[in-house]
């Protein structure tokens, strides 16, 4: 994979598919080497897309210094200026849609559309704050979190899907774990979500805007994609039936993010 120099550090990105371009900005702990991945989409068969490693974790460089969200979209923002890029649609999700949201206000000259997928904007609007706090919390919470659905009676229900999910999460803690430079990067992320707070600026974003979330995302609630929305001139606002990692598996999320970006 190639590699951009961005901002003192050195970026790990990928480009695929034809078409307009468009900037994929992952969810907190995400990178390329992620199975769930935005090449494994539709979004390739119809836009050119840039998805890159984010500072701190994959092939990018980690510097031993805490970042910002601001800091985030710079790098994202100045990976696409590197790629030749002046004009792109920018889609991110989860913590990629609160970097999204940073870049559309730092550089509102090379959004031409925005997609923010379940996320929030920080602050009193955000919804549960638990970021910090998975560790503690148990198997059962956990899916409740990602799946107000997944509730107590549907564990109990589902005892295979839960072991499952279980082992992977252990699996997925010990590999961060093992890596200290990896930790430290997903922990300056974790910093980078606590303090993200764009909401009193949201009505500055002029490009066109999508915001979508699931209607049984326990971390960010329906109200807060509505919020989150209704801060935005103009954005439109859809609400599936999903949870927050769940619709990515739904063909009709991808249905309606390729058609806004193709208007």
């Amino acid at each position: 994979m190639p590699f951009a120099n961005v901002n003192g550090i050195k970026i790990n990105y990928e480009m695929q598919g034809s078409g307009p371009r468009l900037l994929f900005i992952h969810g907190i702990g995400a990178d390329l080497k992620n199975p769930i991945s935005i090449f494994k989409t539709p979004l390739p068969d119809y836009f050119t897309i840039l998805a890159f490693d984010p500072r701190g974790l994959g092939e990018t460089d980690c510097p031993d210094e805490a970042y910002s969200m601001a800091d985030l979209a710079d790098d994202a923002a100045g990976l696409a200026a590197a790629v030749g890029w002046d004009r792109y649609h920018v889609l991110g999700t989860s913590m990629g849609g609160m970097v999204a949201q940073e870049l559309a206000l730092r550089h509102p000259a090379v959004v031409d559309r925005l997609v923010l997928g379940v996320t929030n904007a920080g602050g009193a609007s955000a919804g549960p704050s638990v970021i910090d706090k998975l560790d503690c919390m148990s198997v059962t919470e956990k899916l409740k979190l990602s799946d107000t659905r997944q509730d107590e009676a549907w564990a109990a229900a589902n005892p295979e899907t839960v072991s499952r999910f279980e082992a992977q999460s252990r699996a997925a803690g010990e590999a961060l774990h093992a890596n200290p430079a990896v930790l430290r990067g997903f922990n300056y992320q974790v910093n980078a979500v606590l303090k993200h707070a764009a909401f009193d600026r949201l009505p500055q974003i002029t490009a066109p805007t999508l915001v979508f979330g699931g209607l049984y995302d326990g971390s960010n609630p329906p109200e807060v994609t509505r919020a989150l929305a209704g801060q935005i001139p103009g954005a439109r606002c859809e609400l599936l039936e999903s949870g927050h990692g769940s619709w990515y598996f739904d063909p009709a999320s991808w249905e309606i993010i390729a058609a806004f970006l193709r208007c």
